[in-house]
């Protein structure tokens, strides 16, 4: 079988000349290819909106978390209940490439994977408001702190790693007052107190390489709670946001879940996804299995290592 033809979503914004060392390796593995050079948010989601209504299903999406965050919520939201058909790749090429860390391969597996279009069901965290406003994490969802960093951090015009900028941003907030109080209840379970930080998804990574959910599986995303603590103890304890440890501190809270409802007492808590400021408490996060095709090294790669059972989620629009 030939393979398909991929069109492909660049941020220029954020991929400058990058996208040429991509067109180098498309050609190098014969790979058929349409290149669409977009420069912003709503130039990208009219272009997936016109691919998706000409009959196009495989998508390859070329920057970083954002890209990756405003590209996915675009194609769920034109497709529809058929967005579980549709094929996304990505190609990494910005500043956060947090998605990748946990699900990207090799070149040499990518390109297999873009010949013989081997996908995986790609499990997502709706984020809904009272208002009726959704949104989608496609990495993972924040709130409490890491979202007062992406808040604080969202004006910046400057091109900046996130390695870089996340943690510079974490240490300007941190010297704000940086504690909420939280009502959080998730399936049978639920927390009410003080919140320094909460993070829930599928993904393991966020921030420029924070592995801060590394229990979270493909057939049940990850929560963390994070109590408050002290300025210095969050300082000294830093190394244990990227070596995984952080889920085993007893400020710590750990779990997985379905679904859940987030309110507060006192200020509102920030909520931001894949890096992008969303809005604030309360909010109600549901697991979305199956919401739609990821490219992948081995086509059954999450159904055969986890046995999913989960029956479709249904993706309701914005």
């Amino acid at each position: 079988m030939q393979p398909p033809t991929w069109h492909i979503i660049i941020n220029r914004t954020t991929c400058g000349n990058g996208w040429k060392r991509w067109e180098a390796f498309l050609i190098q593995h014969a790979i058929p290819y349409v290149f669409h050079h977009t420069f912003t948010k709503e130039e990208s989601k009219s272009v997936l909106s016109s691919l998706y209504a000409q009959g196009h299903r495989h998508y390859l999406l070329m920057g970083g978390d954002g890209t990756i965050h405003h590209g996915g919520n675009a194609l769920l939201e034109c497709s529809g209940a058929d967005a579980p058909q549709l094929v996304v790749g990505v190609l990494p090429c910005g500043t956060g490439n947090d998605w990748v860390r946990t699900y990207g391969m090799s070149d040499e597996h990518l390109a297999q994977a873009l010949r013989e279009v081997h996908s995986a069901p790609w499990h997502i965290v709706r984020l809904a408001w009272p208002d009726g406003r959704t949104r989608y994490a496609m990495n993972m969802a924040g709130g409490a702190l890491d979202a007062a960093v992406v808040k604080g951090l969202r004006r910046a015009s400057v091109k900046i790693p996130s390695w870089i900028l996340y943690p510079f941003g974490l240490f300007k907030t941190l010297l704000k007052p940086h504690t909420w109080h939280a009502v959080v209840r998730w399936d049978h379970d639920s927390y009410e107190g003080p919140l320094l930080t909460l993070q829930a998804g599928f993904a393991q990574y966020c921030g420029g390489g924070m592995w801060v959910l590394p229990h979270a599986r493909q057939d049940a995303p990850g929560l963390l709670i994070m109590k408050p603590k002290s300025l210095w103890k969050i300082l000294w304890q830093t190394p244990d946001i990227y070596n995984g440890r952080i889920i085993h501190q007893p400020e710590a809270i750990t779990d997985h879940f379905r679904e859940i409802h987030i309110h507060h007492t006192g200020k509102p808590i920030p909520f931001e996804a894949d890096g992008e400021y969303l809005g604030e408490s309360p909010v109600t996060l549901t697991a979305c299995f199956n919401a739609l095709q990821r490219l992948t090294f081995h086509s059954g790669e999450w159904c055969a290592s986890t046995r999913l059972t989960h029956p479709r989620a249904t993706v309701q629009q914005p």
